[in-house]
């Protein structure tokens, strides 16, 4: 026994369903729609009073319609082949109130007649390319943390190896171990890093402020770099005074000011500089690490300054340029402060600190 729908009168039944239904003639035109798809749709018979007017309404960009369409072509051919009534797509429709939402959409043909429902699956399509994306940035962080921590060890490695097979004096074993330490400190920091990032993704990291004398805490980086320094001939002047203090997190500010150091390091050539430096405003602070480098395309200083630590944005995270400083600009912005770049191609570049006047002295 055959059931038929007669498209001429409300259906209660189907007014009742939760997902969006409309039925259509035998040409397509829609004839009916249901509660759910006045809700979620928003489109009325009167503004949709032919296939071709759906179509436009739902597809306003000609070009995505016409994939649409081909689509649509290929999944009721392959309905056809395999003796099946209906048909299934995974589109996204602009809606009424002009937000576009993903739907799939299956169209069942009963007789001459079609019955096309549309499930919102716009929060689940969010989520899936949320976690897609996560897990490429997680693979590429990964391959650059590989990179990052190989260089140190293969260095920690020559020197353990080659330590029992040559004489060396006792200044000798001392660069050595200095070499070493210094090696062993960047792994630390690449570490450091990532369990900070970690920590902060699970909420589980809580900042600790303490008063922090700038002058101080940046003695320690000419001697962590100084191999790197020494074998480019750069200078790293620290133009702050003596008693320049803030409050804020020192491990926070570590591992900023590391991977802005390291950045510097890794773009000035020989006989470049790096400038350290602080000024106060109205309002707030501003710390700066410049350097004498050949400074950043204006496309790069864009989507530096223009990335509002949106973790989803660096698709394209390469080594030199992406994670150490993104991560960085992430941190700043979660915890009272602003990271941005200022560069001039041959001249060098800028990467200024701004600190809340809260967190001053």
């Amino acid at each position: 026994m055959k059931h038929t729908i007669e498209l001429n009168e409300p259906n209660q039944t189907l007014d009742q369903m939760i997902m969006p239904m409309m039925l259509t003639n035998e040409v397509n035109t829609p004839a009916y729609i249901n509660r759910a798809f006045l809700s979620q749709v928003g489109y009325t018979l009167n503004e949709i009073p032919d296939h071709n007017s759906w179509l436009i309404k739902a597809y306003p960009n000609p070009d995505y319609r016409e994939k649409v369409m081909e689509n649509w072509d290929d999944a009721a051919a392959a309905a056809s082949i395999s003796d099946d009534a209906s048909a299934h797509l995974l589109s996204k429709i602009c809606c009424a109130d002009g937000v576009s939402r993903w739907f799939e959409i299956h169209h069942h043909t009963i007789g001459t007649k079609h019955a096309v429902t549309f499930l919102n699956v716009d929060e689940l399509k969010r989520q899936t390319e949320d976690l897609t994306e996560v897990a490429q940035q997680k693979e590429t962080q990964l391959c650059i943390i590989a990179h990052d921590v190989r260089s140190p060890l293969s260095s920690i490695k020559q020197i353990v190896s080659g330590y029992e097979k040559i004489n060396l004096s006792e200044n000798d074993v001392e660069e050595l171990f200095f070499r070493m330490n210094s090696q062993v400190d960047h792994v630390f920091n690449i570490v450091n890093s990532i369990l900070i990032r970690n920590s902060d993704e699970r909420g589980r990291f809580i900042p600790h402020h303490e008063p922090i004398n700038l002058k101080s805490f940046f003695l320690k980086y000419p001697v962590f770099y100084k191999e790197r320094l020494t074998n480019q001939d750069i200078s790293l002047f620290l133009d702050l005074k003596d008693d320049t203090t803030i409050n804020y997190d020192a491990g926070i500010l570590d591992v900023i000011c590391r991977n802005l150091l390291d950045n510097a390091i890794k773009f000035t050539g020989n006989n470049g500089a790096i400038h350290v430096s602080f000024k106060r405003l109205t309002g707030y602070a501003q710390l700066i690490i410049s350097d004498t480098g050949p400074g950043m395309p204006a496309e790069q200083v864009a989507q530096m300054n223009g990335n509002q630590g949106n973790r989803k944005s660096p698709r394209n995270v390469t080594d030199g340029f992406g994670l150490g400083l993104l991560f960085a600009k992430e941190l700043l912005e979660k915890y009272h402060g602003r990271l941005s770049v200022k560069s001039e191609t041959g001249v060098g570049t800028s990467f200024i600190i701004d600190i809340n006047d809260h967190f001053l002295n």
